[in-house]
Formats: structure tokens, sequence, C-alpha cells
């Protein structure tokens, strides 16, 4: 196998220079700032996710305080380390530098992949892993050394700390080497020991659960196993979705290289086929059901965008050389100008309807709720309150230099109900209330009086972003019926 050429070191390092400079320019997002709250209340694990994101990010943010740009360096450091991990794997099965730097390109170009690059999701972590999953596979065929099978065991507990579904990927390895009559692999002590490894690693997860009711596999499992009402719609809008975040050129290369990977018969692409077959076919099934998030089956795309630039350089056809380079140049394009528009935000939308609306104006919201908590005059318990999640953990983000409560007051159970300790009953509580939310706090709280604190217009370019109501709920005594 050739040597790692010196452009993939000028490729990987252009593109996490973009990510770094575009990071601090834009606020975090409601999943982002829900991982960040990992870290300031670190724990063995949590209601929906295992903990590896909220260790990941207290290296870094409790070393190097809390800001976007500290927020996103994991995210950016880890997409770095994926793309070289994509060069490699690609640089194994076609032993062509130029046809494995296509390939990493073309990954890079990927609009979800891009924002798993930026953004520190369970679903980031999962991507060097997958790729190193398949190079200690490939060794221990060739090689059963002891330390093969330890690091398969270090790497699938963490997989396991990183997501729930990781679960996934444990049936295919198994029928991988079934495949390959690999019983001397499979079936040996150390394979064993390895399992034991993996097992070991996740007794923070089988801890935090059986001291919190199970809240965390209960949950995951009602996702999967819970109301299943087949929605046909539902369905096409996830392959929808997919189609047009991972864009539409490149969602096709995926499949093509995919189902062109079923059909050669080559030992390496075996076990990216069975990977990427398990989750598409498992998340394509619960689509079914719910809106499937297009990060879900990053993976697929992960595995499949390379192989399928791959088999499309190796082809004949020159249109097909034609259609990856046009798909390549116009997913930069698109990506640089996505880039230049979160940093500079130089286009006006319509009031209420601009794409920053869930990462534009938290600082402001906090702030203004700051200075109107402090000049009330009630002698009472103050806090602030929120009716949904998502707002919740930007406000709590931002909120942190001011040291106030948040309660979130809702009937669902979430991870805050594991943060908030205390009650708000008797609070005089200050709901923040947004345009898309826009709850009537009388109609929603039972409070002694509701009283309009403020109202504000987060304005970009002119237009309204956003609107924020700030409403006192006086003595909050829980939800009308």
């Amino acid at each position: 196998m050739p040597r790692a050429d010196k452009h993939i070191y000028f490729l990987i390092g252009l593109f996490t220079l973009f990510r770094l400079i575009v990071a601090p320019f834009f606020g975090l997002g409601c999943d982002e700032a829900h991982y960040v709250l990992f870290a300031k209340y670190l724990d063995w694990s949590y209601f929906d996710h295992p903990p590896l994101v909220g260790w990941v990010h207290a290296l870094f943010l409790n070393w190097l305080g809390t800001n976007e740009w500290i927020a996103r360096l994991p995210a950016i450091i880890i997409f770095a380390v994926t793309s070289f991990c994509a060069y490699v794997f690609t640089l194994r099965i076609s032993g062509s530098i130029r046809v494995s730097l296509w390939a990493v390109l073309a990954l890079n170009s990927s609009f979800m992949l891009n924002a798993l690059g930026v953004m520190l999701l369970p679903d980031s972590l999962l991507l060097p892993l997958i790729f190193t999953l398949i190079f200690i596979a490939e060794k221990m065929e060739h090689e059963k050394k002891t330390s093969s099978f330890l690091l398969l065991g270090i790497v699938l507990g963490l997989m396991g700390l990183a997501k729930y579904t990781s679960i996934l990927l444990v049936p295919p390895l198994i029928l991988y080497f079934l495949i390959k009559k690999r019983f001397d692999i499979l079936f040996s002590f150390r394979m064993v020991l390895a399992a034991l490894i993996a097992i070991l690693l996740v007794t923070p997860v089988i801890y935090w659960n059986s001291n919190h009711d199970f809240a965390s596999f209960r949950y995951q499992g009602s996702h999967i196993f819970g109301n299943f009402h087949p929605n046909i719609s539902y369905f096409l809008e996830s392959i929808a979705l997919q189609f047009g975040v991972y864009s539409p050129f490149l969602f096709i290369i995926a499949f093509y290289g995919f189902f062109k990977s079923i059909r050669v018969r080559n030992d390496y692409l075996l076990l990216p086929v069975l990977f990427g077959g398990t989750i598409m076919v498992f998340f394509l099934f619960t689509s079914f059901s719910e809106r499937l998030l297009p990060h879900w089956t990053g993976l697929f795309y992960l595995l499949f965008i390379p192989l399928g630039t791959y088999e499309i350089i190796k082809a004949k056809a020159r249109w097909k050389k034609v259609f990856l380079h046009i798909a390549i140049a116009f997913n930069l394009i698109v990506l640089l100008l996505a880039y230049a528009e979160l940093a500079g935000k130089f286009f006006t939308f319509p009031d209420y309807q601009s794409p920053f609306r869930d990462i534009y104006g938290y600082p402001e919201i906090c702030q203004q709720a700051d200075t109107l908590v402090r000049k009330d005059k009630s002698e009472k318990a103050k806090a602030l309150a929120v009716t949904h999640w998502t707002m919740a953990s930007r406000i709590m983000v931002y909120s942190i230099p001011y040291r106030h409560e948040l309660f979130v007051i809702d009937k669902r159970r979430d991870q805050f109900d594991e943060w908030q300790k205390k009650d708000p009953i008797g609070y005089d509580l200050l709901f923040l209330v947004n345009h898309l939310e826009n709850v009537d706090i009388s109609s929603y709280a039972l409070c002694r009086q509701v009283e309009l604190a403020g109202v504000q217009d987060l304005r970009l370019n002119g237009a309204k972003v956003d609107t924020v109501k700030f409403v006192w709920c006086r003595d909050y005594q829980g939800l009308k019926p």
C-alpha cells in the first residue's frame, strides 16, 4: 500500500482551518448546548445518551472555558482524524493516492458531515471509531495478536459510551467472521476477553441506569419498540431529508458505492457493506414510525461516499467522472457560501423565517432576563423558566455567567428533571416565550398573577429573527390541567 501523500495533510488542514475560523461566529444549537451541559453536570451517564460526549466536552471546557469556539474544537479535531482515516481506508481499497484524495474531498464537501465536523454530537465520536473497527478486524484476520483483541474491546466500549445505537455494529461484526469462516477468531478466549473489556467500559451507563430506574434504556427502547404505526409519509420525508442534507449528488454517489460494493467480490468491502447495510436498514425501518434525523445515518454516508467516489473514478464511462466533478464543485461552492453566511450573516430573510433563528440572540435574551430579575422588587425566590427543553439548553448555557436557576415547566420527562433538584412551586418564575412557541402563560400555568415584563425583538439586518416575551408567573403553583 502506498504511503500517505503530503497532499492529504494540506487538504485536511485547509478544511480544518475553515472550520476553526467559522466556529466562533454563530451560537450553539439546541443539541450542542445540551451536550455542553453534560460537561457542566458530569455524571456516569445521562437520560438520553451515554456520557462520552459530555466527558470529551469536559476535557476542553473545564480547562479552557466555555464559548462557542472551545465547544466546537473537539468536533473539528475529531473530523480531521476521521478524514485521515477515510484516506487510509480508501487507499487500502484503491491503492491510489489520487482516488483517496478525491474521496476525502468528496467526504468533506458533504453538508451533514460538515455539521458533524463542527458541532460535537454523539455521532461525531463514532466517525473515526468505525474506521478503527474496520482496521482492527482486518488486522485480526492476518495476525491474531492479543493486542488486536484488546483494542477491539476498547473501541467497542468507547462506541457504547458514545451512542446506544452503536450496538447495531456488533451483529454485522459477528456475521463478518462467520461468513469468512473465522471461527478461530470468533470463538476464541481472546474474543471473550474483548467482550469483557467492552462491557467493563460501559459499566458507567449500566450503573447510572440501575440507579435511575433504567430510565435511559426505557427512553431509547420507546423510540424503537414504542408505538409502531407505519406512516409512509415519515419514511418519504426521511429519505428526502437525507437527499438534501448530505447533498443530492453525494446521496446518489453513496448509494452507488453501496450497491457496487455489494456486487464486487472484495473481502475488504464486506465489513463496510455489513455495517452500512445494517445501519441504513435499521433506521429506514424505524423511519416508518418517526421522522428520521439525518445524522443518525451518518456512518453509512461516511463509508460509502468514499467508496462511491472510488467506483466512479475507476469506471470507464466518462460521464460518471464528469458527474463526480460537478458534484464536488457544486457542494464546495454551496459549503463555502454557507460558511461565509454563518460568519458574516450577509443575507436578509423575511421576519421569523431566518435559518439563524435557533442559533441567534441567546446571549442577548439571557442578558435581558438577568436585568429583569435583578430589578424585580419581589421578595420571593426567583428563577427563569421555559416551556420546552430545546430553548432550555441554550438558556442554561448562556445564563452561566448570571447564575440564575432555570426550570423547564412541561410534562415531559427528560434530562432536565435530573438536573432540576428543586421544586419550582412557590417561585416567581420569569417565563421566556419565543415567537415559535408563543405559549399563553396565563392558560398554561397556575399563577397568582401573570405580568408581561417585556418584549425583545431579535433583529438581523433589520429583519426579525425572533421575538421573546418575558412573562412573570407570580407564586407558581403548577401546570393547569
